[in-house]
């Protein structure tokens, strides 16, 4: 509980800090005095003595564009940076291409864990089962690739009896771009010609099993952001 706390006023913390009181300014030269409430991919919320007000981002100055952009990056951050500590609360490690190329010794045991990469592509060409999995080409924050990150194409269900079903993961996968940044969560798994996902497998090399993805950045907001900045 006291961690739950600890994250929340991080986050509420980094709220308070970009949501000071602003004059913005429409390509119109009409201002609009009021603090940063919030913005989607369209509209932006301010409030101006209590009440909420629509400005569409299209509106926005040039200087005003690259302000939202920096909050908007920043209140990710934080969300980024709070998960992390939670997860190495519950005994997750942050994983690399050469943790888990050149170390199998310290991943094995099904390490849970994470990376936050940029993604490349689809392929199969490094899986086992390319009928089976899909595999994400990724690079990770050491600019290293790490071709063995791999989606189940099904998920079994609990009666054994029964169909799999189509792994939602892997349909939303297919809708990543290449230079998304995403962050994959899993565990490892032993990289064996048979395929042995035993958790007490000894194995030389290891791969990673992607069970949950979250976009850091998308390459269309990278760009759109980057631009801003360069206009500021």
């Amino acid at each position: 509980m006291k961690t739950n706390v600890c994250l929340f006023g991080i986050i509420a913390f980094v709220m308070m800090a970009v949501a000071a009181p602003r004059t913005w300014t429409l390509q119109t030269g009409k201002t609009i005095d009021g603090d940063f409430v919030s913005s989607g991919t369209t509209m932006l919320v301010v409030k101006t003595s209590g009440t909420n007000y629509l400005i569409k981002l299209a509106d926005l100055s040039t200087n005003d564009l690259a302000y939202v952009a920096k909050i908007k990056a920043d209140q990710k951050q934080a969300q980024l940076d709070a998960e992390v500590k939670q997860m190495a609360t519950a005994g997750m490690i942050e994983l690399s291409a050469k943790l888990i190329k050149n170390f199998p010794e310290k991943v094995r045991n099904q390490q849970k864990g994470w990376m936050d990469v940029t993604f490349n592509r689809l392929s199969t060409a490094h899986v086992t089962f390319p009928d089976m999995q899909l595999g994400l080409d990724v690079t990770d924050k050491n600019d290293e690739d790490f071709y063995k990150c791999v989606i189940f194409k099904q998920l079994n269900r609990p009666d054994e009896n029964t169909q799999p079903v189509p792994n939602p993961l892997a349909t939303w996968a297919l809708g990543l771009m290449p230079g998304d940044k995403i962050r994959l969560i899993g565990h490892c798994y032993p990289d064996t010609a048979s395929g042995d996902f035993d958790v007490n497998s000894t194995f030389d090399s290891a791969g990673f099993l992607v069970e949950k993805i979250e976009v850091i950045e998308t390459a269309a907001e990278k760009k759109a952001r980057e631009q801003a900045a360069d206009n500021f």
